[in-house]
């Protein structure tokens, strides 16, 4: 947008179709780049691009019919580049692009009624557009959401204050870069530094959902499991609630890297991994503890109502059978359970976690591949 604006502000007939073209051009493929490094989001599947700044400023500075050309073909190039999602998806996500950037569009024309944007009406054209376009873009996308995978709008967070306070920033500082370039277009590079700061700031949450992430599993780490214990620890405690703590550890590892090799160790326990999150509930937290050891925290259930699940489980991961890269071995895999839970007021969340690892020990003891459950007050 900076080289944009040295480059066409020389022209003398700025209406002219060339000059068009060329602006038209350069928003595209700035758009483009901007929607290749995309940021990622604070869960696993949301992501930001600062692309929405270039439609802000497209609707304004050239209008309507060009803001749809530019989505499309922003659209077209993400997925030539990327070719990870169906065509279907890619088209669903420039449908609802446009759909969103013409109802915006029209709103701004019909209050603004060709006056332009230096006057009342501009300034409530430009603040209707802004609205429109990000709450419409949020409910199309809720509404497939809810018909396809049957998440409501709260359940799938789509109308979320932060998220939708960050896509109307993103289109307001296109508006905005839009009414320095129709004063001064060499005055356009001061909407960079915003748009910069703001795709900096993009990627903190990003950073901490990593720190608080364990590399190989995709699960979370020890830390954030403590942290979520103390917190739903406390909750707990105020409301005299039950909460489980299930510690699972892997039965003979060692046996298993000694035959097969480590890269084969690291494969069950992937494996692993994902069965245990397959098995539990959205709002059951797992952590890998580091080695061959699990952790589950389950709210609102006493150790008994979480035996049977953990026993299907621990069923699973009896019944599986996991593959390496470095042997054609099936691997064979067992782990051993041990639960316990909060029984009275005043435990602390190491009572509770040494609890769990006794009725492991136990399980152990007994065998190994069972689940035991400590009923002692911790």
């Amino acid at each position: 947008m900076i080289a944009v604006g040295i480059v066409l502000s020389s022209s003398e007939l700025p209406d002219r179709a060339g000059y068009r073209l060329w602006l038209l051009l350069s928003v595209v493929g700035l758009a483009s780049v901007a929607q290749l490094l995309k940021v990622d989001g604070p869960t696993p599947t949301s992501s930001y691009d600062i692309s929405l700044a270039f439609y802000g400023f497209t609707l304004i500075v050239l209008g309507r019919p060009e803001v749809v050309w530019v989505a499309i073909a922003t659209g077209l190039v993400s997925w030539l580049w990327r070719r990870r999602d169906p065509w279907y998806t890619q088209a669903f996500n420039i449908s609802a692009l446009v759909i969103s950037l013409s109802a915006a569009g029209l709103a701004y024309e019909w209050i603004n009624s060709g006056q332009g944007p230096n006057n009342v009406a501009g300034a409530v054209g430009l603040l209707t557009a802004i609205v429109l376009f990000t709450l419409i873009n949020h409910l199309i996308v809720g509404l497939v959401i809810w018909l396809v995978v049957g998440e409501n709008f709260a359940t799938s967070g789509v109308f979320d204050r932060i998220t939708l306070g960050i896509e109307a920033a993103l289109f307001g500082i296109g508006v905005g870069a839009a009414l320095i370039w129709l004063i001064n277009p060499f005055a356009t590079f001061l909407a960079a530094a915003p748009l910069y700061l703001i795709r900096i700031t993009l990627q903190v949450p990003a950073l901490q959902r990593r720190a608080e992430m364990d590399a190989k599993t995709g699960l979370f780490n020890a830390r954030y499991f403590n942290r979520a214990l103390e917190k739903e620890l406390a909750r707990a405690e105020r409301f005299d609630r039950p909460l489980t703590v299930v510690i699972a550890d892997l039965d003979l590892l060692r046996n298993i890297n000694n035959t097969y090799g480590h890269l084969a160790g690291d494969a069950v326990i992937t494996g692993i991994a994902g069965l245990i999150q397959k098995s539990v509930r959205d709002y059951d937290i797992v952590a890998r503890f580091g080695g061959e050891e699990f952790a589950i925290l389950m709210p609102e259930t006493t150790p008994e109502q979480a035996q049977p699940r953990i026993e299907a489980l621990r069923a699973a991961i009896d019944a599986a059978r996991f593959e390496a890269p470095t042997t054609r071995a099936v691997i064979k895999a067992t782990m051993s359970f041990g639960v316990a839970g909060r029984h009275k007021p005043g435990q602390t969340v190491t009572n509770i976690v040494h609890s769990a690892d006794l009725a492991v020990y136990q399980a152990k003891q007994n065998g190994r591949n069972q689940v035991c459950i400590n009923s002692e007050p911790g």
